[in-house]
């Protein structure tokens, strides 16, 4: 009976092991603020951008890769905020074109959910739910393309509202990538 303990407790020690061995933990950094911002970004589509939108704040000086996830999220929620007020504003000009109109209706509702995915995103990463932030994270960058879609498959098109989405899918797919880089 001893033997048969002592095996079962090899055995369940053996499998806690391999269990906590093959997940790998989060990579770690010895760079902060914008030396890591510029070893983030490398990958970006955009590195300048990147580089630019993640050292914006104040608090970026010093900060750590997590730190930067949020900043990321933040700038980009902020961007969505705005471009979505920018949209309501022009939505209430007197005799817009039925395309533009047609078109910024549409970006307006995308906006609008792309909004409440980031700040979805933003409570996932700071509860370490890594794959929820990709989750609403892709959600979000599918609503800016719907939105670029719009722009430009219609004859309505706004160039302001086009360099604005264009920048918010940068943003995201930065914020992704961090995202990407702090899961275990």
């Amino acid at each position: 009976m001893k033997m048969v303990k002592r095996i079962f407790l090899l055995f369940l020690s053996i499998v806690v092991t391999v269990v906590i061995a093959g997940k790998a933990p989060p990579p770690t950094f010895t760079e902060t603020g914008k030396a890591l911002a510029e070893k983030l970004c490398e990958k970006s589509e955009d590195k300048e951008f990147c580089i630019l939108s993640l050292t914006s704040h104040h608090e970026a000086e010093t900060a750590t890769a997590p730190k930067l996830g949020v900043i990321a999220l933040s700038v980009a929620s902020t961007n969505a905020s705005d471009t979505s007020f920018y949209i309501k504003s022009k939505l209430k000009q007197k005799n817009l074109e039925p395309a533009l109109e047609d078109t910024l209706d549409d970006c307006s509702k995308n906006y609008l959910d792309a909004v409440a995915q980031l700040d979805d995103s933003l409570a996932a990463l700071l509860s370490n739910a890594y794959i929820d932030v990709d989750i609403w994270l892709n959600t979000a960058i599918s609503d800016g393309e719907a939105c670029e879609d719009a722009l430009s498959e219609r004859a309505g098109n706004d160039a302001e509202l086009d360099r604005r989405n264009t920048n918010f899918l940068k943003l995201c797919k930065d914020a992704l990538l961090i995202n990407t880089i702090l899961t275990p």
